[in-house]
């Protein structure tokens, strides 16, 4: 993919500004900022009912935007109709044409826009070759797998060769291992052409394994925007810090006060660890209450601590235990496979060098 540049700039392949979608008196969109580089691939993520599909059917031209401004490619295409704005789609249903081979299928949209018969050729096989499915250009849909389908869905679209990719939640219709296949390919895909792709997804894992940017949203705004590693390590607010993450950061309320040794944290109950190197934004809370934000891999064996064990549960190479703890109930992902007593009582250890810190009252991330 070339990018395009004015100046020493680059310019946005897809930016959205201030984008607002009403479906009555219903605002599902607000105010919706988004400016994403060429070769970039943007997760669009959040729980159901949040807005993403409809963004992206806003971004696609199959929905109509109440105000704001949408370009492609440095074109402002806000009342362009889908066809004219240099995108692919790949659906969650993949919407293939029963009656037609792969082969058709792959070669419709470039049958209709009169592509050459040898450059359809070109394509076809070019894309086959690059999805593995040579062997299966003769079937019909009726014949294939799930995971068979996703893939000349997604041929149908790479041979488009379209400025923009949009994928709404195309493994959601997957078991569980093709999941993980189709989503390793899509990223090679992504990684061998340097497409620019905005894709749809609930799944925090596809979102954080594909996307080199995450846009997080809930209730029709967006609550974050950045790379996976901003988005895991720094979450904005508390609703990225319980969303994003599997299972997600623990959120535990503490009364801070500041001493020599620096942060000590009381928690509900009376327990209390110290913060050596908090935020120092942290100390305009000094003696009032913050939440600790701290992931399940942060949480060890150890003797800092104490929680009662409700729920403990092997994966094979990792052992999540869930516990009780300052009326909170809190995860532990500790490496390994573990054996201990439901109902018992757990000494452990939390490691604060990657903590964040949240006001209990507005939820924005504290420094």
């Amino acid at each position: 993919m070339v990018a395009l540049e004015v100046g020493d700039a680059v310019q946005p392949v897809l930016e959205v500004k201030h984008l607002e979608k009403k479906f009555g008196a219903v605002e599902v969109l607000k105010s919706i900022d988004i400016a994403m580089e060429p070769g970039d691939f943007l997760v669009l993520v959040g729980p159901s009912g949040c807005g993403k599909s409809t963004l992206l059917n806003c971004i696609a031209g199959l929905e109509e935007t109440t105000s704001g401004r949408i370009s492609i490619g440095g074109r402002d295409v806000t009342r362009v109709p889908p066809r004219d704005r240099d995108i692919a789609m790949v659906f969650q249903s993949y919407a293939l044409y029963p009656t037609m081979t792969v082969a058709e299928n792959i070669a419709f949209g470039m049958k209709v826009r009169n592509v050459p018969k040898p450059e359809q050729q070109r394509r076809i096989n070019e894309v086959a070759s690059l999805l593995q499915i040579t062997k299966l250009l003769e079937r019909k849909p009726g014949a294939l797998s799930g995971g068979q389908r996703q893939r000349v869905a997604m041929g149908r679209a790479l041979v488009r060769e379209p400025v923009l990719f949009l994928f709404d939640e195309p493994l959601s219709n997957l078991d569980a291992k093709l999941r993980v296949e189709l989503r390793g390919e899509i990223k090679r895909l992504h990684e061998r052409l340097s497409a620019s792709i905005v894709y749809v997804t609930h799944d925090q894992i596809e979102a954080m394994t594909l996307g080199t940017h995450i846009a997080v949203l809930n209730q029709g705004a967006i609550q974050q925007f950045g790379t996976p590693e901003d988005i895991y390590e720094r979450p904005a607010n508390l609703f990225v810090a319980d969303f994003m993450g599997s299972p997600p950061m623990n959120l535990i309320p503490a009364v801070v006060s500041f001493g020599p040794a620096g942060a000590e944290l009381t928690f509900g109950g009376g327990q209390r660890i110290t913060d050596p190197h908090p935020p120092a934004a942290l100390k305009a809370y000094d003696g009032k209450s913050a939440t600790l934000g701290v992931r399940p891999e942060a949480l060890s064996l150890g003797t800092a601590l104490t929680g009662g064990v409700t729920l403990v549960e092997n994966s094979g190479s990792d052992t999540f235990v869930t516990m009780t703890f300052a009326g909170r109930t809190i995860v532990a992902r500790l490496p390994g496979r573990h054996r201990l007593d439901h109902g018992g009582e757990l000494g452990f250890a939390a490691d604060l060098d990657g903590a964040c810190y949240f006001d209990p009252e507005g939820g924005e991330r504290i420094g």
